[in-house]
């Protein structure tokens, strides 16, 4: 899979970017649902995933009127206790990922979109201060995340 090689200050503010026309857009079907990452409609989803999409990545699972699916056929629970986390946070990985933390899901390599959009943005995909009060904390506005991504990241190239 070949994602663009955007990095740093570029990904975090084009990410960014995307919510700003996200909340602006009159489209009904695209939002930015902070709080509710993926699961209302499947559209909607947090900054980590406009981070990742902002750069090409693509979701392991597809939802479609609330049901999960990976290439059509619905998410078993096989597919489900193979990650750490809930498997549609999952995208399929890249070749630029950080090798230890891709996963295997129905023979194809993924990587949980807070790691991909950590290493992207270039913190530490590791560490856990990205979620608690950190970019991708769940209760975060648009005014903290641009508040966010210049401290920790830096201002707009």
């Amino acid at each position: 899979m070949t994602i663009q090689r955007l990095r740093h200050r570029e990904a975090a503010w084009q990410g960014f970017d995307r919510i700003t026309e996200v909340q602006a857009s009159p489209n009904l079907d695209v939002r930015w649902w902070q709080s509710e990452y993926r699961s209302r409609c499947g559209t909607g989803c947090c900054y980590a995933g406009q981070v990742a999409l902002a750069v090409g990545g693509r979701w392991l699972v597809h939802i479609r009127d609330r049901q999960m699916l990976i290439d059509g056929t619905p998410v078993a629970k096989a597919d489900s206790w193979s990650v750490p986390y809930s498997i549609w946070q999952y995208m399929l990985a890249s070749d630029d990922d950080p090798a230890h933390l891709v996963r295997h899901v129905r023979g194809k390599r993924v990587i949980h979109v807070s790691h991909r959009a950590a290493h992207l943005i270039g913190i530490d995909p590791d560490a856990d201060h990205h979620d608690d009060g950190g970019l991708f904390e769940s209760s975060n506005t648009r005014e903290d995340l641009e508040r966010l991504i210049n401290q920790q990241v830096g201002p707009r190239p």
